[in-house]
């Protein structure tokens, strides 16, 4: 099988749902970049015109919003929060999500989510953006393109800083109960981004990069500590397998034409496992734990999150095949 139809295959086994059929654990495809000077204005309406084309795009998805409660999305509540949001003061918090859920219990198929940073804190805190659409969306012609698209918009409406993107388990927005999960499954699948406390990465993510997956993104302080663009490029040479795109301040390293979830007792993804292991330097040395605790079953603790992070791992000499 390829990829694709071992991705098909293996979808089903990633979804669960409640006994009533409230979907709660979604196969999806993310993308999370986060960005400097969330708190400026000129920002700020960066951001508005990706939640704009996000609307005009998905709009058809689209039942409900968080902009201090979970509420029916509407052109007007839509227009209403913009401007709230672009009137907010530069040290006040704003956090925005639309999604397709109709419920802060169920895990959406497509959302956009926002949370900025406060001028009182000058650099020492990150503002992020973070997309949510199907896997499915891969089974299209297009799907895979119109998914790097939105990538690099993302990342080019913010400068965006550092970032990736790749398949994720998505759990509603209250997604505490599910945590042990998410956990079971990043476990089984090596290529599934844990990511559900997005939000807990903003002041961890200063100077250090999360890691990799299906894509890597490297603003310009993070390509110059790897030697440059160039240098980059070529640490890259003869892998067919890997893709190099730029963005306004940076560049995204794509591994591989489509994502890998990385089966347990299988081989490593090759494309993750190369990429890792040019920008292992710039990941972050001393991860917090990936959940919080939880009541409700197993989570990501210290000695779990550190093998999380060092997944893609390999020995210098230990070879890396094409593939």
């Amino acid at each position: 099988m390829n990829t694709l139809e071992e991705l098909i295959c293996q979808a089903p086994d990633l979804a669960f749902e409640l006994p009533d059929n409230t979907p709660v654990v979604r196969l999806g495809l993310i993308g999370t970049v986060y960005f400097k000077e969330g708190y400026l204005l000129e920002n700020k309406k960066k951001v508005m015109e990706c939640f704009e084309r996000f609307k005009e795009e998905f709009g058809q998805y689209l039942t409900a919003q968080f902009d201090g409660r979970y509420r029916k999305l509407t052109d007007d509540s839509f227009k209403k929060t913009t401007m709230k949001i672009l009137g907010t003061d530069s040290n006040e918090q704003y956090e925005w999500h639309i999604s397709s859920a109709p419920t802060a219990n169920e895990a959406a198929e497509y959302s956009l989510s926002a949370l900025n940073s406060f001028e009182i804190h000058g650099d020492q805190k990150r503002s992020f953006l973070k997309i949510t659409l199907p896997w499915t969306l891969l089974q299209e012609t297009d799907g895979a393109a119109r998914y790097q698209n939105w990538l690099v918009y993302l990342c080019s409406q913010v400068n965006a800083e550092h970032g990736y993107g790749g398949l994720s388990s998505v759990l509603p927005y209250d997604f505490d109960s599910y945590m042990p999960m998410e956990f079971q499954l990043a476990q089984q699948f090596s290529g599934l981004e844990v990511d559900s406390m997005v939000h807990n990465f903003k002041r961890e993510l200063l100077d250090h990069i999360k890691g990799v997956n299906w894509y890597t993104v490297l603003g310009k302080q993070f390509l110059e500590r790897l030697g440059g663009e160039d240098q980059l490029r070529h640490a890259f040479d003869g892998r067919g397998d890997l893709g190099v795109l730029s963005y306004q301040t940076g560049l995204i390293i794509r591994a591989g034409d489509l994502p890998q979830l990385g089966t347990e007792n299988q081989p490593l993804p090759a494309a993750y496992v190369a990429v890792n292991r040019i920008v292992k330097p710039l990941r972050i040395p001393d991860p917090g734990q990936l959940h919080t605790y939880s009541p409700y079953g197993n989570c990501f603790e210290e000695d779990s999150t550190a093998r999380w992070y060092a997944r893609f791992d390999q020995e210098e000499n230990q070879p890396i095949t094409q593939g």
